[in-house]
């Protein structure tokens, strides 16, 4: 049993070097670096995938530093406009601070001119009683003297 695995084995290695023979291919090289290989008609390219011709690289690499550019242009305008919004809402709040501050000063200011005015009132020298009774004695009299006066004079 040994002895016909061994001969299938070996007849199958013979017959697939037999029948698949090796591939080569013309002036294969390993690419070592990422330096770009001119190409001219008719070359053979040293690795599969796309080949691009020098102007619509050029175009493509012009493209991505525009987009890198307008990228960060518009990252700076975001940043401007939320610097702005945030700048704007913060002087709104000053300007209401501000504001209510003078009010708050102008009602005090006017809330002290009053209360000195009502202790004023209340603190000036005032006239003595018995001098208001006199003052209104005096002046009963001078008004019942100058009526019968007036009487006197509209009967002659």
């Amino acid at each position: 049993m040994k002895k016909i695995f061994i001969n299938f084995v070996c007849s199958w290695v013979c017959c697939w070097l037999a029948f698949y023979p090796a591939l080569a291919h013309a002036q294969e090289t390993e690419v070592t670096t990422n330096q770009p290989i001119p190409l001219t008609t008719g070359d053979t390219a040293p690795f599969n995938g796309v080949l691009i011709p020098t102007l619509q690289a050029a175009e493509m690499t012009a493209r991505l530093e525009q987009q890198e550019a307008q990228c960060n242009l518009r990252i700076e305008s975001e940043i401007q406009t939320a610097l702005s919004r945030s700048q704007l809402l913060l002087d709104n709040c000053n300007s209401f601070r501000q504001t209510y501050d003078e009010m708050y000063k102008s009602q005090l200011a006017s809330q002290r001119d009053y209360i000195d005015f009502l202790e004023k009132k209340a603190t000036a020298p005032k006239i003595p009683r018995e001098v208001v009774f006199i003052i209104g004695i005096v002046a009963g009299v001078g008004i019942t003297i100058g009526a019968g006066y007036a009487m006197h004079a509209a009967a002659n």
